[in-house]
């Protein structure tokens, strides 16, 4: 799948609804809920209110596809058990939810 297919995926499956996801932690960590919703254009992220924990987000996250096809072959590569972090930091500080929505719609569609 391309990175503009599974961009499209996300946001056909998140238009019309807000739906909270967890994050995927590769280490040791329990994962922190939020929630996802879009404009068709952008994914917006924010605070989870039906899970707990929720992650402690004060302002509102904007996801762009710009971002998104850099992450998508990053998130690829640590599915196959490569060292990705300080690749995807350097692009972005919101990969946690990149990857999440990508576990959750594109791994299970």
């Amino acid at each position: 799948m391309t990175s503009l297919q599974a961009w499209n995926e996300i946001v056909n499956r998140l238009k019309g609804n807000r739906i909270e996801l967890p994050t995927v932690p590769k280490v040791k960590k329990d994962p922190v809920w939020f929630s996802a919703t879009t404009n068709g254009e952008t994914i917006f992220i924010n605070k989870a209110i039906e899970h707990k924990p929720s992650s402690k987000l004060t302002v509102e996250r904007r996801l762009k596809y710009s971002t998104f096809e850099k992450v998508y072959p990053l998130y690829l590569r640590r599915e196959n058990g490569e060292q990705v972090s300080s690749e995807v930091t350097a692009i972005t500080v919101n990969q946690v939810y990149y990857f999440s929505l990508i576990r959750h719609f594109i791994n299970n569609s």
